[in-house]
């Protein structure tokens, strides 16, 4: 029987991090925090693999996920079985156990994340509520790689071949989607940024731009770790956080969030 728990203490004075973006904010997929004060749900589901229970987990008073108490609970592994939506309620989700990514206490900076494993794990799930995203649209997302990849994608569409961002010595074919091919692999996480219009984009790493075009692609789903719904090309390594924006952010915009995230991942 499936359980569920959200742990959640008293907030106070408790200001979501991206609470300044909230007009443009279309998706937030982040399971080691709540990002936004308006924001009272879940963060992610959780399935302890020594009994396969589930179990809901939320925030304490700083936001942040109680990992101490996930810890108790699994007494060992536990995989991410759904990263649920902080603007939309578009939940993205896994339940073929194969498939789960890893969840990982400490993935980056002292703060939690997940692990795919490059083989079959990826989590999904359509924009149902708002529907497809209409370019231009800005989206972010913080992940790292542990194992030489060639093309695979941190996230894509959720049904169509809709884009990716290939990373081989500068960035380019930019549709829906982030991306990284083998010639980038340094086992580093990096903040990886986006805004498409249709045709041309703004692509941003780790607060550099670097160069890059876009296509027309509108999503209407997610699949993160994997192209298109789970097909192929599955990451192989962290991924910590998703945000994107529909309307696309100002340059200005996408340099105080990229500052906010690193503030939060200390990535460079």
């Amino acid at each position: 029987m499936l359980r569920r728990r959200i742990l959640r203490r008293k907030t106070g004075g408790f200001v979501g991090a991206y609470d300044v973006f909230a007009a443009s904010l279309a998706h937030v997929y982040e399971p080691a925090r709540r990002a936004l004060t308006s924001y009272t749900g879940a963060l992610c589901r959780l399935r302890r693999a020594s009994d396969d229970a589930e179990l809901d987990w939320g925030y304490l008073a700083n936001g942040d996920l109680d990992v101490v108490s996930i810890a108790a609970w699994a007494g060992g592994a536990s995989y991410v079985v759904s990263v649920y939506d902080q603007v939309a309620g578009d939940t993205i989700t896994q339940a073929v156990k194969v498939n789960q990514p890893l969840f990982v206490a400490s993935a980056q900076n002292g703060y939690a994340g997940m692990t795919f494993d490059g083989t079959n794990d990826y989590l999904k799930g359509a924009f149902t509520t708002g529907g497809a995203l209409s370019q231009p649209i800005t989206y972010y997302s913080t992940a790292s790689s542990i194992a030489p990849i060639d093309h695979r994608y941190i996230l894509c569409d959720d049904t169509d071949i809709d884009g990716v961002i290939r990373y081989q010595g500068g960035f380019t074919n930019v549709y829906f989607g982030v991306s990284i091919s083998a010639s980038a692999i340094d086992n580093t996480t990096k903040i990886v940024g986006v805004t498409a219009n249709g045709v041309s984009s703004t692509v941003r790493t780790n607060g550099v731009s670097v160069a890059g075009n876009a296509g027309a692609y509108n999503p209407n789903g997610i699949t993160l770790g994997a192209q298109s719904g789970g097909a192929d090309n599955f990451w192989s390594g962290n991924i910590l956080s998703v945000i994107i924006c529909d309307p696309a952010l100002s340059l200005a915009d996408q340099v105080t969030l990229e500052s906010l995230l690193n503030t939060r991942w200390a990535v460079y």
